[in-house]
């Protein structure tokens, strides 16, 4: 038993030194793919935003996603327009595999207005033809072949090809597409502006989200939560 020992603790050790050069969530750690939304947190976005039945991503960060009402993680079908069918929140993540969540309205807010530099890491600009906002990591270096205008208020001012955007997307910034938002079955103002959830309210009833036009940015308060709005879930990487 003893001759089994010393190769036993130079696997272990072996795992330890592997495990070191993982990042969160067993996802290499990779500094271009994370984002500041506190003091002490930062996250990786998911590739794309949630698709219909809440369980996948779409495939590409410009592909609009499916419009959820608040909160309806374990249900993400549900469009009845019935507020009182939406006041306690279930998070989406808690159902698509990989440790997602949403952001809270204090972590949008400071990713977008308090981080370090952050004015000069936000934009809007048009992807494919779809328009958008654009989120450069906190470690960003532009490709050679690209642009970006930051704090752009005309979807034509970045606008990225296919090939420009995956050299984008591979120094690591982000696109949540201007998917609009749903009343029911009806979408409204797709293409035009953005409404993405987080997971916290002003009040019960009252969710707050993070909106976004070609010339509005903000964190405000919705009091319709049966509203379709986008989701773009996270994880966390201390």
């Amino acid at each position: 038993m003893k001759e089994n020992r010393k190769p036993r603790i130079l696997a272990f050790v072996v795992l330890l030194l592997v495990s070191a050069f993982i990042g969160c969530n067993n996802v290499p750690n990779n500094d271009k793919l994370l984002f500041s939304v506190s003091a002490d947190m930062q996250v990786e976005f998911a590739p794309g935003n949630l698709a219909e039945g809440g369980k996948v991503f779409v495939a590409r960060q410009w592909y609009p996603g499916w419009l959820f009402g608040w909160g309806t993680g374990d249900r993400p079908a549900d469009t009845v327009d019935d507020m009182q069918a939406y006041v306690h929140f279930v998070d989406w993540g808690d159902y698509v595999e990989g440790d997602w969540r949403t952001l809270t309205a204090e972590e949008w807010n400071y990713l977008l207005f308090e981080r370090t530099d952050a004015g000069e890491k936000r934009a809007v600009g048009t992807v494919n033809g779809m328009h958008g906002l654009l989120l450069l990591p906190d470690k960003w270096e532009l490709p050679s072949e690209c642009s970006f205008v930051s704090q752009a208020v005309s979807w034509d001012v970045n606008v990225y090809s296919d090939s420009l955007w995956e050299q984008m997307e591979q120094s690591g910034a982000v696109f949540l597409p201007a998917d609009g938002f749903r009343w029911g079955e009806v979408p409204y103002s797709y293409e035009c502006e953005g409404l993405y959830w987080s997971s916290t309210t002003k009040m019960k009833g009252c969710p707050y989200t993070m909106h976004f036009d070609d010339n509005i940015l903000a964190i405000d308060w919705e009091d319709d939560p049966q509203f379709g709005q986008s989701v773009r879930l996270v994880r966390d990487c201390k």
